[in-house]
This record gives C-alpha cells, structure tokens and sequence, in this order.
C-alpha cells in the first residue's frame, strides 16, 4: 500500500465519526480532532541553528533494544540492562554526536559544541566550559515515581548514563558540576542506583525532597545528592496572566547550560487498550500533539497546569495561538542555556502515560503483532536546533500513523496525533513575527527566530530541503547513521 492510500485508509477510519467514552459515560470525544497531517512539506520556516544549520542526526541499532514487550510484569522492565544494551546506547550516543558537529573525536565534539554555545548566545569566539560551571540535563521523566517498576515509558536509565559518561569523560566536566533533573517528578531509583554506581558525585533534583523509599547514596549513606526544587521566581510570559508557572527551581537557574534529553513521544490518545482498561478513557487525553524537546521544559517549572489552556486543542489552542512553549524556549533561565537537543527513541509512546510502542513502518518495520517481541524504534536523534530535532520527531511519529491500526483494540489506530500539532514549531522558527501575532518578549527584548521549521518531502524518502539542495537550502538536514555502518564524518 502506498503513503497516499496508507494515509487515505487512516482518514477513512476517522470520518466514521467514532467516539470513545469516558469512565462516567457521558462525555464523548470526537476523533476528527486527532487528524493531523503536514500541510506544506519542504516549505522552510525559521533561521537554522547550528555548527551545521539545521543538522539532525539520527542513530538507530536494534541490537540496544532486546525487551520482549512483556508490559504486565514488573520483574521484566524495559529500562534494565538485561532488555536494554548501555554499550550499544553510548555508541549510538558517540556517532551522533561526531556527525552533528563533523568532528574527528567526542572529546572534540564537546569543544565544537561549547565553542559554538558561546558564540551564538553571547557573541564569544573560542569560549568552552569552566570548572565550576553547572550543566543540567533535564530529562522527561513524566511517569517516573520514587518505587517505580512499571514500564510505563521515560527517558531511559542508559540514555542517562550514557549522557553523563560523555560529559566526565569527553567533556570533563567534574561530576559534581552535573544536575539530572526533573523538577516536576521524582527521580525513579534505577536512575539514581545507576549514575552514582559509576559517579558518586553528580547531583539529583526533583520536585519533592527525598522520599525515604528511594535507595541512599551507596557511598555517602544519605541524600546529599539528591535535591528537592527550591522555587524562586525565574519566567516570565508574554500572554497571559500566570502565578506558580513563573516558578523555577534555583538550582536551575544556577546552572550554566542545559541539555534538553526529551522523547519520541506523542502527548494525546483517545483510547486506552493497555494504558487504562479495553473501553475505557482515563478522561486525560493530554493537552497536545507531541511531548518532545519544547514541551519537556514543563518539567523545569512549577505551575504546569497553568499552562495547559495555552497547549490544549479543545481550549485555547484552535491554531496560531499563542504557545507558552516559546517563552520557555527562549527563557534566560531556562531553555535559552541549551547547548544540546537529544531525543531518546529506544522505547517510543503514544501518549503522556505509556507504555512502548511497536514502529511498524519504515524504516524501522517493528513487528506489531503480539504486541509481545523484541522490536523497538531503537534510536537517538540529536542537533543543536531544537525545532528542528522536534520537527523531524514530528514526522516520524506522523510516519508511524499511517496503515497502523491494531485488531485486538477493534482495529482502532495505535498511534494518532491531534490537530494543529506542529503550530508550535511555526511559533518558534517565526518567534520574531509569528502566525499568533504575539509579541514574544524575553529580558526585555523581541524573541528572534529559535530555530528551522519544515516537514521532510515523503514518508518514503524522509527528504529535507539541505538534503535535497545542499548548497542552496535553508531548512533541515537529516543524516540518518545506522549503527550496522561504520559512520563518517562529514
């Protein structure tokens, strides 16, 4: 089946006008929501970022991901090194970090990244990192918790691992001068068990402090590494009247640079087969399309559910609106310390609360049936733009909606994204003059461009405008890296 009649079977399916019920059975939820696709492909919008503008590199090894889908049992989770390979990780973490920057060694690769950070945010040539300097990396660890064995999907414990192995080992960056955080969550304890086996001393926050069932720092015998928020004032917005979302935790804004480790990872779902019971809708759908680099910076303030008015499609977000991810993106304290955008795409989800999903289109041809096998997405996509990274983790998880519905859930789609999913990313590549016509204000001054916007040419070729016109394009340039072939720099 082609792409177009792929798309056309999926649209098919939604204009039967199917509803799903909530557990009071009254409210019902109209699936013609939930029908996004790309209107304009290969259209370019925005200023590319970047050493190479507008670079996404994409890594994949199946080999890394080996969970044999048993979702039910909590003594076989996804995140153990059993099911999921941290060598494997790290090398694709490695290949992806010397393609995006085109250089020869990680250890250079840092340099490059550092170097470039300076001179676009502070107009400094050949600045890199000092000791003293804090980088915090905020991951999403939306459904973590601090006893949790679920297999419910976050960031994984490798993905983290492997991020902080670069940063000490590649970077030398002193483990003491590394925040992991979220600051909306708790920190799950394979995260902490795993990291402080390896460096005692990098640092831990979370929203509460720490919960007694959490395991104790195995050297230091107590939770001198693990922080809970201290909320100062620290954003600002430029619509809207907002209280506990101006919140930030000091110990963000202490830090000197952020690395944004989100995922591949759709917001919204109409059904919950495995998430919540067969019929059953939990009455969360979520509140937007995607959950990816933009919307991973919630975790990095205090009054979320204030902003989720702004995001929702059925409130306030009707289209070219007003997004409060610009601001978070472009915040001094916050998202405007960003040196690196990482997607983790080893376990994907389809919604806020979910458990791994089963790609089952190209390139990746996961196996969908039993949801019970070892083939997983598998992947980390990096770049040093981060509406560029969430554009093409838009497509691909669009990719994976088409000719994708599962029988044992009344052949309903496993995957579906809601309307106006990509508005954000119009916001962000156009902040200067965006489609809302909202003046974007940070630090007193106009928010410029925060990046490069555009859908690839196909779901088959998965083309950019640099891809096919690398002299003269504007937009997005993806470079896919198979980890079963040796990468080259370029």
């Amino acid at each position: 089946m082609s792409s177009f009649d792929s798309r056309c079977s999926r649209r098919a399916f939604l204009a039967t006008g199917i509803t799903a019920t909530t557990l009071s059975g009254v409210e019902k939820i109209d699936t013609a929501h939930f029908d996004f696709a790309p209107r304009e492909r290969n259209v370019p919008k925005g200023v590319a970022r970047g050493i190479n503008p507008g670079r996404v590199v994409w890594s994949r090894d199946p080999r890394a991901t080996k969970w044999a889908g048993r979702w039910k049992l909590e003594s076989d989770q996804w995140w153990t090194d059993a099911n999921t390979d941290q060598d494997k990780v790290g090398a694709m973490l490695s290949a992806c970090l010397r393609k995006l920057t085109s250089s020869a060694t990680d250890g250079e690769a840092w340099q490059a990244i550092f170097r470039y950070y300076h001179w676009r945010a502070h107009g400094v040539e050949n600045r890199g990192h000092r000791p003293g300097e804090i980088v915090a990396i905020k991951a999403n660890f939306n459904v973590s918790h601090f006893t949790k064995v679920n297999n419910l999907v976050d960031v994984s414990p490798q993905m983290v691992l492997a991020m902080v192995r670069q940063l000490v080992r590649e970077a030398h960056v002193a483990p003491g001068d590394i925040l992991v955080y979220d600051a909306r969550r708790a920190i799950a304890p394979v995260v902490l068990t795993k990291v402080w086996g390896e460096f005692k001393d990098v640092r831990f926050m979370q929203q509460d402090l720490p919960n007694p069932q959490q395991p104790r720092h195995p050297v230091y015998s107590d939770y001198r590494r693990l922080e809970g928020a201290d909320w100062v004032e620290g954003a600002t917005y430029s619509s809207g009247d907002y209280g506990k979302a101006r919140l930030v935790p000091r110990q963000v804004i202490e830090a000197t640079y952020l690395i944004n480790l989100a995922l591949v990872k759709a917001h919204s779902y109409l059904w919950n087969y495995m998430e919540g019971g067969e019929e059953a809708n939990l009455g969360d759908l979520g509140q937007t399309g995607v959950s990816m680099s933009a919307k991973n910076l919630f975790g990095s303030i205090l009054g979320t559910r204030e902003l989720h008015d702004a995001i929702d499609t059925y409130v306030l977000a009707k289209g070219k609106t007003y997004s409060p991810m610009v601001d978070l993106a472009a915040a001094p304290n916050i998202g405007a310390k960003t040196i690196l955008y990482l997607l983790d795409g080893l376990y994907c989800a389809r919604k806020h609360m979910s458990y791994p999903l089963h790609f089952p289109n190209a390139p990746f041809h996961n196996r969908v049936t039993p949801y019970e096998n070892t083939d997983w997405p598998a992947s980390v996509l990096m770049s040093l733009d981060g509406v560029a990274l969430d554009s093409v983790g838009l497509d691909i998880l669009y990719s994976q909606t088409l000719n994708n519905v599962d029988p044992a859930d009344h052949n309903r789609p496993r995957l579906l994204l809601r309307e106006h999913a990509d508005d954000y990313l119009e916001e962000m590549a156009l902040a200067n003059d965006p489609p809302s016509g909202t003046v974007y204000l940070q630090a007193g001054q106009r928010v410029a461009s925060l990046g490069v916007f555009e859908h690839w040419d196909s779901e088959i070729s998965r083309r950019y405008s640099r891809n096919k016109d690398p002299e003269n394009g504007r937009g997005i340039e993806l470079l896919y890296v198979p980890m079963d072939v040796a990468p080259n720099n370029g």
